[in-house]
Parts: structure tokens; C-alpha cells; sequence
């Protein structure tokens, strides 16, 4: 845990043990354990079986307003190199502000960075309920950077000649991603509509006011979601209208072959029976006659099939 307040003009970090009763504090916690929950329990008055949710696997984005204001948003999370969403929690309580997450965000990791260098201390002079909008407008932010760099891809994978199964793979990995996004910005939003419409002592109306331009920022940011989630369905679709034309292709392709080897195999098969009184068998010319007419009507097919555009 590290805690963060503003004292003459500086951002400075405090121990847990030193946190002031007045002026706005920021307590970032990262992956608590149970000593870490008791503590903050203690600190911040808020019931330690409340704050040992964070330790569940994947919940639900919610707010709940009671003494405290909690709230649980989810943001952009790459796992192992692939981009998912993870829970972050919010509890706002007297003066302080305090964020849990699971994994590391980089959101925060920014916001933290500045602060060192002792940068957003207009944070700090405003309410907490600013510095909660802050958090979650960087939050929005980053679901629309990922949004757009997934739109390029596609823009990048539409321009492409060559549709590998790598490539295929990719754009996989890219509807996944969008299926999570479209399921934690519905889940947002849900989240936005009743902070805007909540009473909390702490949130002022210019708070709400904010919330509700976050509220329709999200909004927006669905919309594109729901733009590039049918993108990548009708890529989909069109390939696999192509995969098909070029298998009917080849079944077309095969069937003129096999019609062209067909007959002069018929030929040669009956010409091939040990019976007597064969046509031209007793010739001298029947050999080359023979040869000359499957040459003929290889020749024949062969043209007739090109002719079909079928070969």
C-alpha cells in the first residue's frame, strides 16, 4: 500500500501509519493480502468482509453507497500478452480515496509516475469525487486507444492479399477481445448511470455533472465497440463465402480432370478384356486408330472444360 496527500505545494508519499485527518489522500493498494485488508479496514472504517471482495475472482462492475461510496469499474488488462479486462476497485471514505487492483494497471502506474514528479497536484485541491472522474475518464480513454488500434488491425487486415490462418488467428484473438470489452463497457455504463444519479456526502453536483458526461462518453465508446465488433463478423462472413467459392473451385476443377482421364481409361479398359473379335483388333493401324481417338477426345474435353471455365 502507498499513500499519497499534497502538503505545501508538493505531492509527497506518507506511511499508512501517518495518514492526515484532513486534506485529500490517495492510497493505492495492489494485490492485498489479508494483513494488508486489516489494516486498511482499521484505517478507513469500512468493514473488513467489504473490502475482502477484492480478493474474488472476476466480479461484477457495481456501486454500493452506504457510509463509504464503493465502486467497481473494469479496465483494459493485457494477461499473458492478450487484452482482457480486470476489476478495479474504488472506495471513497472521509478524506481518503483508496483504489485496489488485482493486476497492476497501467492507468495507475501513470498516475502515480506523475505524482512523483509532483505533477496533477490540482487533484488534490478539488473534492474526492473529482479524483474518482479523473481515474475513470483515463479509464475510458484507454478503451478507446485499444479500440482504435484494434480498428487498424482490421483496416490493415482488409488491405491484406494474403488471408493465412495466422492472420485468421489474429483476428480470432481481436473478436475475443471485443466480446470482453462489449461485456465490461455494458457493465460501466450500468455502473456511470447510477453514480450520476446517487447521493453521496462527498460528491458535489458539479461531481454528477461529470459523471454524466462520463456516462455519455461510455456510451459513445459502446457504439464504436458495437461498429467494430460487426466488422470483424462480416470479415468473418466474407471469408467464409471465399473459403467456399474456392473449395467449389477445386471440386469443379477435379470433376473436369476426372472426366478427361474417364474415357480413354474407359478405352483402354475394354481393349484390356482377353475376348475375341474386337474392334480393329486384327488391324494393323487398330493401335494407332485407337490412341488417335483418345487423343481426340482428351483434346475435346480438355477445351470443351476450358471453354466452361472449369479448368
Amino acid at each position: 500500500m502507498r499513500a499519497y496527500t499534497l502538503r505545501d505545494e508538493k505531492i509527497i508519499r506518507v506511511g499508512i501509519k501517518n495518514i492526515p485527518k484532513k486534506g485529500l489522500v490517495w492510497i493505492r493498494c495492489t494485490r492485498l493480502d489479508e494483513e494488508s485488508v486489516s489494516k486498511l479496514s482499521e484505517l478507513s472504517k469500512i468493514p473488513l468482509a467489504e473490502l475482502k471482495e477484492t480478493f474474488e475472482e472476476d466480479e461484477r462492475p457495481k456501486l454500493s453507497v452506504k457510509k463509504y461510496l464503493e465502486l467497481i469499474y473494469h479496465v483494459p488488462h493485457k494477461d499473458n500478452g492478450e487484452l482482457m479486462t480486470a476489476p478495479l476497485y474504488f472506495y471513497l471514505s472521509e478524506n481518503l480515496i483508496i483504489t485496489v487492483e488485482k493486476e497492476k494497471s497501467q492507468i495507475l502506474n501513470n498516475l502515480e509516475e506523475s505524482m512523483k514528479k509532483n505533477r496533477l497536484k490540482f487533484l488534490f485541491k478539488k473534492p474526492c469525487g473529482y479524483f474518482l472522474y479523473y481515474i475513470i475518464d483515463k479509464i475510458n480513454d484507454e478503451f478507446l486507444i485499444n479500440i482504435d488500434r484494434t480498428t487498424e488491425n482490421l483496416d490493415i487486415f482488409k488491405r491484406s492479399s494474403e488471408h493465412t490462418q495466422v492472420n485468421f488467428k489474429q483476428l480470432y484473438e481481436l473478436s475475443v477481445t471485443s466480446a470482453f470489452f462489449n461485456r465490461a463497457l455494458i457493465a460501466n455504463i450500468e455502473v456511470l448511470n447510477s453514480l450520476r444519479k446517487t447521493y453521496f456526502k462527498h460528491l458535489t453536483s458539479s461531481d454528477r455533472e461529470l459523471y454524466s458526461e462520463l456516462y455519455f462518453d461510455a456510451l459513445q465508446i459502446l457504439d464504436t465497440e458495437k461498429i467494430q465488433r460487426e466488422m470483424i463478423s462480416n470479415i468473418f462472413n466474407l471469408e467464409s463465402i471465399m473459403s467456399q467459392n474456392r473449395l467449389n473451385l477445386l471440386i469443379k476443377r477435379l470433376t473436369s480432370i476426372a472426366l478427361i482421364i474417364m474415357i480413354p481409361t474407359l478405352i483402354t479398359g475394354i481393349y484390356g478384356m482377353n475376348v475375341r473379335n474386337m474392334p480393329l483388333a486384327d488391324s494393323e493401324a487398330g493401335f494407332f486408330m485407337i490412341m488417335s481417338f483418345m487423343f481426340l477426345i482428351t483434346v475435346f474435353l480438355a477445351v470443351l472444360f476450358k471453354v466452361l471455365d472449369w479448368i
